[in-house]
């Protein structure tokens, strides 16, 4: 690894630290230039990448991908609970539990990272993320509520007028629903962020 590839590493790992482990990137990356042999360069780079990364993007998006899955898992369990019903929909999770979840998220990241800012920007991440998992699942699912039952497995209604796969699978956006969940998720990562950096000041 050259000095450049070394320098470029390092700093790539270092953007996105939270503010409390800024001073410390800076540290590396003037420990690094200090250094003129080009293993001791190398093995040094890839180090502090590694727990940089851990500290940085690495924890948001473990974070993200986590609650994700958990999303994705409880809306699909909730939807395979009622099918044989096919009533009264997985608004009762989708509304919810993400926020739950965001709000979790939020406070714990920004207790860990002691920053109100890095909360919010990993519950953006974990938002982003649980958004993915509902339309996810509700597309697909929301074909096999309407091929059994004829109705949308959001709310468990049938259609108003004939629908095709296309209706079904984007149902989310054209009802609306979508900007539905997000007005009611936002403030829930925001409040997790304010009460975990609160809880480090306390």
């Amino acid at each position: 690894m050259s000095r450049d590839r070394a320098e470029r590493l390092l700093a790539r790992a270092t953007t996105g630290l939270p503010p409390r482990r800024a001073e410390w990137g800076a540290a590396m990356r003037a420990e690094l230039a200090a250094l003129d042999d080009p293993d001791a360069r190398r093995r040094f780079a890839r180090s502090a990448a590694a727990a940089a990364f851990a500290h940085g993007y690495g924890l948001r998006i473990a974070f993200a991908l986590g609650t994700g899955v958990v999303v994705a898992a409880l809306t699909l369990t909730a939807s395979r609970m009622q099918l044989q019903a096919g009533e009264p929909g997985v608004l009762s999770v989708t509304v919810p539990v993400p926020a739950i979840l965001l709000l979790t998220v939020g406070m714990v990241a920004a207790r860990v990272a002691r920053s109100f800012r890095f909360g919010v920007e990993t519950g953006a991440l974990a938002l982003a993320a649980s958004f993915v998992a509902v339309f996810a699942v509700v597309a697909l699912e929301g074909l096999v509520w309407m091929d059994r039952h004829g109705v949308f497995v959001l709310d468990g209604d049938p259609p108003r007028h004939p629908a095709g796969s296309s209706d079904v699978v984007f149902d989310l956006f054209t009802t609306g629903m979508w900007l539905g969940h997000l007005i009611f998720w936002l403030p829930w990562l925001v409040i997790g962020a304010a009460l975990g950096r609160a809880r480090v000041r306390a």
